[in-house]
């Protein structure tokens, strides 16, 4: 019986069309040597070929046509979640772009269209060993948390009928392996000598970031962030909360600081975008610091500095890991440095919700210990004064005399 559609009838409808026509009415894909078969017209046909692209490809068997949330979907309503808490203060930017990065890995990773009920373990460990060899610990375990949490917010939702299915191995890397890592790493801290090479080879938009670093450990995305009217340079103060953690900082600067910042400004760069406008630090070509995952462009612009003077294995965050361990040692006030850097209490510490601040005296006492490290006052060696021949007094020499009878 002759077929109801021949070769020569089914024609594809434009040259880059991406499937193939066959003799019995069906349309075809070879992937990875395997041939797929596509019923009705070449619009349908090519519907079901996008419907099931990414699984194929992917060496994975396409997912039933019917009944499943696909991944893209569950990853978009998470990120609306997050977005109207982002939208309400509730989370704070650099957050928001984390998650929204580790939405789009996952997708990449396993296809917008793949069932996000069908993951089963062995892709969550295909997913762990991908993300292993991209990213160190640290940035590994905050990636995994991410994608629990997508997840969990799916089936706590009723979007998921039932819980991913991660297994054992889809962990965050252990508390070991962390110290290990850091062990591995050494000390990541700057000499005082280290940062006045730097300080002295900066231009003066990275001369006041290394400033406000050390100075009272400002990270990467807080300078990104930082705005000019945070500053009161006619007392020497910046008042300016925390972006990861919302804290309340008021940090008093050092002269050198405040004549860092003030040159800055005035040498400040024009913004393109009007959403910069108000920003403190602007890039060469007038774009900011900002991006979805926090402020890597500092660190790349500090990087070439780094390099430019010679120094190695160090970058600009250990600025703040330098201002932490100089004033926790040297002022000997924990709870006051904390204050300074913007960090979040422990749980359930109930002195830091008690505590309504901190004195300024005790805060320059912090920062003050901090600038005597890093310009250390020469000592002036005192000259021992010549000691002079001893004298006998008067009455000493008249009874060491010997007595005369007068008579």
């Amino acid at each position: 019986m002759a077929h109801s559609k021949s070769a020569d009838q089914l024609t594809k409808p434009r040259r880059d069309f991406p499937l193939t026509p066959r003799g019995d009415g069906r349309w075809c894909k070879r992937v990875h040597g395997k041939l797929h078969y596509f019923a009705g017209t070449a619009e349908e046909a090519l519907d079901e070929w996008l419907r099931v692209k990414d699984d194929l490809l992917a060496g994975r068997e396409a997912r039933p046509k019917e009944g499943c949330l696909e991944l893209a979907e569950l990853v978009n309503q998470f990120l609306h979640h997050k977005k109207q808490m982002l939208d309400s203060g509730e989370l704070a930017e650099r957050t928001w772009g984390g998650y929204e990065s580790v939405g789009k890995m996952l997708l990449a990773f396993f296809g917008r269209t793949f069932p996000a009920e069908q993951l089963r373990t062995t892709d969550f460990q295909k997913l762990r060993a991908y993300l292993a060899k991209q990213y160190g610990p640290v940035a590994l375990g905050n990636r995994i948390q991410v994608v629990r949490m997508i997840f969990r917010y799916g089936y706590r939702s009723k979007l998921l009928a039932k819980e991913a299915e991660f297994g054992v191995e889809f962990e965050k890397p252990s508390a070991k392996t962390l110290r290990q890592v850091r062990s591995a790493k050494g000390p990541q801290l700057f000499t005082a000598e280290q940062i006045q090479s730097l300080l002295k080879a900066a231009e003066p938009h990275m001369k006041a970031m290394i400033l406000l670093a050390i100075n009272g450990g400002l990270g990467n995305t807080d300078l990104a962030l930082l705005t000019a009217n945070a500053f009161d340079l006619k007392s020497a103060w910046l008042d300016y909360p925390r972006p990861k953690t919302g804290m309340p900082r008021r940090i008093p600067l050092w002269p050198e600081t405040v004549a860092a910042v003030r040159e800055a400004i005035e040498k400040r760069r024009p913004a393109k975008n009007e959403a910069d406008a108000k920003l403190l630090f602007i890039g060469a070509r007038g774009t900011s610091y900002v991006n979805h995952t926090g402020g890597h462009r500092v660190a790349a612009e500090f990087a070439r500095l780094r390099d430019d003077v010679g120094l190695k294995d160090r970058v600009f965050y250990d600025l703040r890991r330098t201002f932490q361990t100089v004033a926790d040692n040297l002022s000997r006030d924990r709870d006051g440095v904390k204050a300074i850097m913007g960090h979040a209490p422990a749980s359930g510490d109930m002195s830091a919700i008690y505590r309504q601040g901190f004195d300024d005296d005790r805060l320059q006492a912090i920062v003050n210990v901090v600038r005597d490290w890093l310009y250390p006052v020469p000592k002036i060696e005192k000259r021992p004064k010549a000691k002079k021949a001893a004298s006998k007094p008067a009455n000493q020499e008249r009874e060491s005399a010997p007595l005369r009878v007068v008579g």
